[in-house]
């Protein structure tokens, strides 16, 4: 009978131990799916690649945690560390990561040879993203600067500064720096100026930390303003785009002229200036006369090729061009004939052209008979009576001609 009673007392045991067998197993799964985080006297150091970030940019985060390191009070770290000391924690322990702008990829970074490796990686905004790392109770944060939040100075500058008397196009460029003189990225710059016009009012600073903008301008100087937002407070720069001084060509003329004579001008440029490309329009259909480089008073003579009231003109590459009215006489000319004459005899026939001075290239004669001849002095014997119109025309070097006529009457 005993046996019989062991026998029962071992089939009443086997589930009891079934189910100490299972809550073991759970225990240990559950276990093991619990995270492994830094132990009590652990530290961890939190180090950012760098410190300024551009809007678009990503920096990598390394946290060191490390166990057994000797405390020194105080601090985030769950009591204080000594840097430095302490040996890594088990590889796998997990450190979670937080950040106060941006996001953290990934939030959860298991542990190698004591180091956790995440990236911040920046959402277009500006401003201090405060990373914090954390694992079992030690803890650790470490600010990066984004974008403008990262800016220190400006600095403004315009290629060329000094534009021609009459203007033109400037490019501005705006470096946005921070403490260390790198270029910021992804920092929009505001551009502002008191005189023309902008290609760009708002621009994003490139990756060397510039942003560019063109003024155009007729006026100066103009002040071109940037400005962005800082590290600690706002940051401005400014610069002034000045236009050469405009060069006046001063010209001294006679009140009148005449056709054939040579009349005299001088040009003469503004003080302290230099005109390269002087050039004279002369208003009378002639070429103009190019002076060139001009640096003092010229006196120039032309003999003008039409009569009445001409402009004059002076003209260069950034200067005023200045005119002056002038009046252009013809030339004179009268004519000495016999008023009567018989057929066959030889007339004397002359002709004055005035003034004494004009360049005349011929006097031209029509005795009105179908003959002619040239000179200022001639001679003519008619061979039929009647009335004859005697013309004479004097041909100037330059300019138009003049005539005249005068009637003999042939018996």
């Amino acid at each position: 009978m005993v046996p019989h009673a062991l026998s029962r007392h071992r089939l009443s045991s086997r589930p009891f131990a079934v189910a100490i067998m299972v809550l073991l197993g759970l225990a240990a799964a559950s276990c093991h799916k619990m995270p492994l985080v830094a132990p009590s006297n652990s530290s961890i150091t939190l180090v950012a690649a760098t410190n300024v970030l551009p809007v678009n940019g990503s920096v990598e985060i390394t946290a060191v945690v490390l166990q057994g390191s000797q405390t020194a009070g105080g601090g985030n770290n769950g009591g204080g560390t000594t840097t430095g000391t302490g040996t890594p924690v088990h590889n796998g322990t997990v450190v979670s990561f937080t950040t106060t702008l941006g996001r953290i990829e990934p939030a959860d970074a298991e542990t190698d040879n004591g180091k956790a490796v995440v990236r911040l990686i920046a959402d277009g905004r500006s401003g201090k993203a405060t990373v914090t790392a954390f694992s079992g109770a030690a803890t650790k944060s470490v600010d990066v600067n984004v974008g403008a939040a990262g800016a220190s100075r400006i600095a403004v500058t315009a290629n060329p500064q000094t534009l021609p008397a009459a203007g033109g196009a400037a490019e501005i460029s705006a470096r946005v720096e921070d403490a260390q003189g790198n270029g910021v990225l992804g920092v929009p710059v505001s551009f502002s100026t008191d005189l023309g016009n902008l290609s760009a009012g708002t621009v994003l600073s490139n990756e060397q930390g510039f942003a560019l903008t063109t003024l155009v301008t007729t006026q100066g100087p103009a002040t071109v303003s940037a400005s962005a937002g800082g590290a600690t407070a706002a940051l401005t720069g400014t610069v002034k785009i000045t236009l050469k001084p405009r060069t006046v060509i001063e010209i001294t003329a006679p009140a009148s002229a005449q056709i054939g004579v040579g009349a005299s001008f001088t040009f003469t440029p503004s003080a302290n200036s230099f005109i390269s490309d002087a050039v004279v329009n002369w208003g009378d259909g002639s070429a103009p006369t190019v002076l060139g480089a001009l640096t003092a008073a010229r006196v120039v003579g032309h003999l003008f090729e039409q009569t009445g009231n001409v402009s004059v003109t002076a003209s260069a590459t950034g200067s005023d061009p200045t005119s002056t009215s002038v009046f252009v006489a013809p030339i004179t000319i009268s004519v000495t004939v016999p008023s009567t004459g018989t057929v066959g005899k030889v007339l004397s026939m002359s002709a004055t052209v005035g003034p004494a001075a004009a360049g005349i290239d011929r006097v031209v004669w029509d005795f009105g008979d179908g003959t002619g001849a040239e000179g200022v002095s001639t001679a003519h014997a008619y061979t039929t009576p009647g009335a004859k119109v005697v013309r004479a025309t004097a041909f100037p070097v330059v300019g138009p001609s003049r005539s005249t006529t005068a009637t003999i009457i042939i018996e």
